[in-house]
């Protein structure tokens, strides 16, 4: 009897507060999982406050290769995340690390990405590469 009323009570809390996942969820579960040996970031674009033991690789599209990481604020010790665009062969590269929330990072040489939520729209000239992410190799700053 205890066990179903517990179970009742889960049932009715998740009714309420929705099961849809965030943005910033969706990204810490994806940092969550298993190191691939792609997942290593060339060993030039470090960003201070980044974990360079959790880089995953989201994705690459036209020359550009799309990394996230965890991240905390140097200054006030603040998690985040890092979004990293690396253009191949190359040693261009560019980040911008903070609350997942609509982070984006855009170079002349990378192109930009953008994390969003799920049911977000995809603008003109961009690519959905997951749940949570959107980019854009000819992006331009």
């Amino acid at each position: 009897m205890a066990w179903t009323a517990a179970a009742v009570v889960v049932v009715c809390c998740l009714g309420l507060t929705g099961c849809a996942a965030d943005s910033t969820s969706l990204v810490r579960d994806f940092l969550a999982g298993d190191r691939q040996p792609d997942d290593t970031l060339p060993s030039s674009t470090g960003t201070p406050g980044m974990d360079d033991q959790s880089t995953r690789l989201a994705g690459s599209l036209d020359g550009t290769s799309y990394y996230l990481a965890e991240y905390v604020q140097p200054e006030t010790g603040t998690p985040g995340i890092c979004l990293i665009l690396v253009a191949t062969g190359t040693e261009f590269a560019n980040s911008a690390c903070g609350p997942a929330e609509q982070l984006r990072t855009v170079g002349s040489e990378t192109g930009g990405a953008t994390i969003v939520e799920r049911e977000d729209p995809v603008p003109d000239g961009w690519t959905r590469l997951s749940d949570f992410l959107i980019v854009n190799p000819d992006a331009r700053p």
